[in-house]
C-alpha cells in the first residue's frame, strides 16, 4: 500500500470538515444523538471515500440512513468543494481512539 500524500491528507481533512458540516445541517437527528466523522480514507483517483464516523446512539440505523442519502450529500459536497471529482460516499462505523 503506497504512503498517503499531502495532497490527499489535505483533502481527507476537507471532506472530514465538509461532511461533518452537511450532516450537521442536512441529516435529521434527535437532539440527544451525537454522529462524530471521525476520519475520511478517500482513494488516490477520487473514485470513492470511506467516511468513518461514531454515534452515541442507533449506530447502525444512522449508518444506513447515511449511506442511503450519500447521493444527497455527494451533491451538496460537489457545491462546497472545489476538486475535479467528488467521490462516492460509503459510510461506515469508525473507532475513537
Amino acid at each position: 500500500m503506497r504512503e498517503k500524500t499531502h495532497r490527499m491528507e489535505k483533502v481527507n481533512m476537507m471532506l472530514r470538515k465538509e461532511i461533518s458540516d452537511i450532516i450537521f445541517e442536512e441529516y435529521q437527528t434527535p437532539k440527544d444523538n451525537l454522529i462524530t466523522v471521525l476520519n475520511v480514507d478517500t482513494k488516490a483517483d477520487l473514485s470513492s471515500a470511506e467516511i468513518y464516523i461514531s454515534v452515541l446512539k442507533n449506530e447502525e440505523s444512522v449508518i444506513d440512513d447515511l449511506n442511503k442519502i450519500s447521493g444527497h450529500i455527494r451533491y451538496i459536497l460537489g457545491k462546497k468543494v472545489r476538486i475535479k471529482k467528488i467521490p462516492k460516499l460509503i459510510f461506515k462505523k469508525g473507532y475513537a481512539v
